[in-house]
């Protein structure tokens, strides 16, 4: 009888077959998930709009604000939310703090991404959708939900804050909308709608460990302030260093504000008070109590210091230019000399140089910029001694420009040409490459993890200069194949 009823209710020549039964089942399958993560994100979205703030009528998202759950079993659902995550204008969505960025900082972003643009006959008010974060996650999620409801964004770029980032690549994500997040790419996996424009500490790290491995070192110590920045790039030199069976010691962690925790650690690596040094101490201690009678002169015990033993083979010093000319000091004063010193990019300072230290001649330290004489997008900046060194407080403001620039062009290859659904504009992004000038031309713009394919430099210490010793260019990863169904 159960049979007979659905028959009677289904007529005959519109029974659907096993395939189509099961497109509809995968249809509404899918439509549910779309749903229970996408459809209530934008939704979530909308409630951050700013009060009386309008979306257009003919906006394709306005259906998915009255749609309930239950409605994926309703004719044409699936297809609306396709059409609402597909649809966008072409813009790409500028979101920074720039009230909280030093003020020259964000005049020097503005101006030359709009000289830039205007060069290669851009418009820049036509494409870029600009908005002031204030370092602020209520003012950040406000800008985001007007550039996608009121303005159909197509990409956004953001999170240069370090606050900022970690939100917006939930949004992006949950939203099915590319981002670019102007920051280091996490550990672990990445979501196929965020991309990373940070310099990859991994990479840096890499060239100090290949320089090492080059050199023969086998023991390295690690000496770092607290409450440092660079922890990634520390984590990433251990990690590799023990791949490549350098042995690590440390980080030995200082305060900079504070000699004696500097003293005691360089008086511990280099086994100035080991206790088995006693009667060495004591031979010191009589030879110079002899020698000040000989000469006349007070005895003065605070002078006297064993020599070191040096039984590491180099030293990577995770700070800033001023931090590792004290410490240079610092070893020299113990007599430990010409012990090969590593560094990172925040030792590039034309003050680390000036006045010539003899100790720090044949140091190295990375960096993931070259010459700025050389640089990309028509970015000038002013320089000292020659090309490698930004003046003053400039050099901060480069790599600002270069990492928005970066993150700009490769957008903007993303919305050219043939339209895309928006949410399969991940893959545009994925092959996107870099420009043919200087040190950023490459395969693509962006590695198959999604981080910035960023090259690394190393950079040599003289007397009184620096110099590039070597580049790396990575290559791109695989190839990437996905479905372009949201």
């Amino acid at each position: 009888m159960l049979l007979l009823i659905a028959c009677l209710s289904w007529p005959l020549w519109a029974q659907p077959n096993a395939a189509e039964q099961s497109a509809v089942s995968d249809d509404n399958e899918l439509c549910s998930k779309l749903f229970s993560r996408t459809v209530v994100a934008f939704q979530e979205l909308y409630r951050k709009m700013p009060p009386g703030a309008a979306v257009s009528p003919q906006s394709p998202l306005l259906p998915l604000l009255g749609l309930k759950a239950d409605a994926c079993h309703q004719p044409g659902t699936m297809e609306m939310i396709e059409r609402a995550l597909s649809q966008h204008n072409g813009k790409v969505a500028l979101l920074l703090p720039f009230s909280k960025m030093p003020k020259i900082a964000g005049q020097l972003v503005l101006r030359s991404v709009h000289e830039w643009m205007q060069s290669k006959g851009m418009t820049p008010g036509r494409l870029i959708i600009w908005r002031d974060t204030e370092g602020n996650r209520e003012k950040f999620e406000r800008q985001l939900a007007q550039s996608i409801w009121q303005h159909g964004a197509s990409i956004i770029i953001g999170g240069l804050f370090q606050s900022e980032a970690p939100y917006l690549t939930q949004w992006a994500d949950r939203l099915r909308v590319p981002a670019i997040i102007l920051n280091r790419k996490p550990e672990g996996p990445a979501s196929k709608y965020t991309f990373y424009m940070g310099p990859d500490y991994r990479l840096l790290a890499s060239g100090l460990t290949r320089y090492a491995l080059g050199r023969n070192m086998k023991r390295i110590a690690i000496m770092a302030p607290q409450f440092t920045r660079d922890e990634p790039l520390i984590a990433a030199f251990r990690a590799q260093a023990r791949h490549l069976q350098i042995q690590v010691i440390g980080p030995l962690i200082y305060n900079p504000a504070d000699f004696s925790s500097i003293d005691a650690h360089v008086r511990k690596l280099f086994h100035i008070d080991d206790e088995s040094r006693n009667q060495e101490l004591l031979d010191l201690v009589n030879k110079s109590k002899m020698e000040a009678s000989q000469l006349g002169v007070p005895f003065d015990a605070k002078s006297l210091v064993l020599p070191p033993i040096i039984d590491v083979d180099a030293i990577l010093i995770a700070d800033h230019f001023k931090n590792v000319r004290h410490l240079n000091k610092t070893l020299a004063y113990y007599g430990v000399r010409r012990v090969p010193l590593l560094g990172i990019p925040r030792w590039r300072a034309y003050e680390l140089v000036d006045p010539p230290d003899e100790n720090l001649v044949g140091s190295v330290f990375v960096d993931y910029l070259g010459s700025y004489k050389q640089l990309p997008y028509g970015i000038q900046v002013p320089t000292v001694d020659k090309e490698y060194f930004a003046e003053g407080s400039l050099a901060g403001t480069v790599d600002m420009r270069l990492v928005v620039h970066h993150a700009l062009f490769s957008a903007l290859q993303a919305v050219a040409g043939p339209r895309h659904p928006r949410y399969a504009l991940y893959k545009k992004l994925e092959t996107s490459s870099g420009p043919r000038e200087s040190f950023l031309s490459g395969p693509h713009i962006f590695r198959a993890d999604h981080s910035a394919n960023w090259p690394s430099f190393l950079f040599g210490v003289g007397s009184g200069s620096i110099s590039i010793l070597q580049t790396w260019n990575p290559l791109a990863g695989p190839s990437r194949t996905s479905s372009t169904r949201p």
